[in-house]
């Protein structure tokens, strides 16, 4: 029989040495927030009298920002993740874990994930894969997202990656009817996301009610299909590198299906990608792999200049724009052009409350 946690402890530093050292991004495919315009609403503002502080779970944090979950589960990522909580601490933003499973098969990896110890008021976020939900009940999920003190759950949809991933489990039958039921049986929220294919409105519309929120990790940024290519020597997945929907519209498609919380994640890069995201309506924007490069160069430190100047230059973009915070900006007026605006119309999938302050430009 195989080991399976080897297995699994392997396959976390494969994951991180590839997206670090290989050409991981979807090659045309984009987010399409080039599409997106976000329209002065009034005279310049100070980027220092600009507040881009939000509320999450009843706490205030620094942005609409967190780190998307990366690693955990074997003991060379520890030092990362431990880094990234130092850092994600400092300037005051939620961090997610990579997928918890390594620690059900070893629990004694546990530590890899839980940097509550040097990070004591960090909002953490724990991760498991959709598809063990069928194999684990919820005392069990509740005894793993407390052995690292976790705020928060991400349970992870990724059929693209499962279906090129050597060793994947492609079996999603029942999983959707798991995950409402593991949403109303543990303590902490829960979150839908994906890893980097996006979420369309009819799993949106799926889980309404049933979840905290979305996370849409959508198509343009790394693709995770792309790495498993690389680990399978490029004998699964080559054919689907550019599949996903795109991170916009896929935020606007759950927008128009989801009544709670709606996250940003897949491609955002800069302080405009951020803008942008609120103004269509994201509660958050993830980031991963620029913050996974800053800790790769300059531990704990690069990683909070790197976030530093990032909410440095969100501040001003948002200031520029006439805008004084995140509410003023949720109210934007927005420009929306092809292909997005026709692929909204065709997907009738643009969201009510946008409608009175959005202008298609269609072909």
């Amino acid at each position: 029989m195989p080991d399976e946690s080897r297995e699994t402890q392997s396959r976390k530093i494969e994951h991180i040495d590839i997206v670090l050292n290989k050409e991981t991004q979807y090659r045309s495919k984009t987010t399409l927030f080039e599409c997106i315009e976000v329209l002065p609403g009034g005279q310049r503002i100070n980027g220092d009298d600009v507040d881009v502080s939000t509320a999450l779970l009843g706490r205030r944090i620094a942005a609409p920002i967190f780190i998307s979950g990366m690693t955990g589960g074997h003991p060379a990522t520890y030092e990362i993740n431990k880094n990234i909580a130092i850092a994600a601490s400092r300037i005051g933003i939620p961090m997610g874990v990579g997928s918890q499973r390594a620690m059900y098969e070893k629990q004694d990896l546990a530590y890899t994930y839980d940097v509550k110890k040097v990070a004591g008021d960090l909002i953490l976020i724990g991760n498991m894969g959709a598809t063990k939900l069928l194999k684990y009940d919820n005392r069990k999920i509740q005894e793993m997202l407390d052995l690292i003190n976790a705020d928060m759950l991400a349970l992870h949809t990724n059929p693209a990656q499962e279906s090129v991933q050597p060793e994947g489990d492609i079996d999603f039958r029942g999983v959707y009817s798991r995950i409402c039921e593991v949403g109303k049986g543990i303590r902490q929220p829960v979150i839908l996301k994906e890893v980097g294919n996006g979420i369309s409105k009819e799993v949106a519309k799926k889980v309404d009610g049933k979840v905290y929120a979305i996370d849409v990790q959508g198509a343009g940024g790394t693709t995770w299909v792309g790495v498993e290519t690389y680990r399978s020597r490029g004998a699964y997945g080559s054919a689907f590198w550019e599949w996903g929907i795109p991170t916009a519209l896929s935020v606007l498609e759950s927008k128009s299906a989801f009544h709670g919380p709606v996250w940003a994640s897949g491609g955002i890069r800069t302080p405009s990608d951020i803008v942008k995201a609120v103004a269509i309506g994201a509660d958050m924007s993830g980031m991963a792999k620029p913050v996974l490069v800053s800790e790769r160069k300059n531990g704990a430190e690069g990683v909070y200049r790197y976030l530093d100047r990032l909410i440095a230059d969100f501040r001003n973009e948002t200031g520029s724009l006439g805008f004084s915070s995140i509410e003023e900006l949720k109210n934007a007026k927005i420009r929306i052009s092809e292909p997005l605006a026709s692929l909204l119309e065709q997907r009738g999938a643009a969201p009510k409350n946008l409608e009175d302050r959005k202008l298609f430009e269609t072909a």
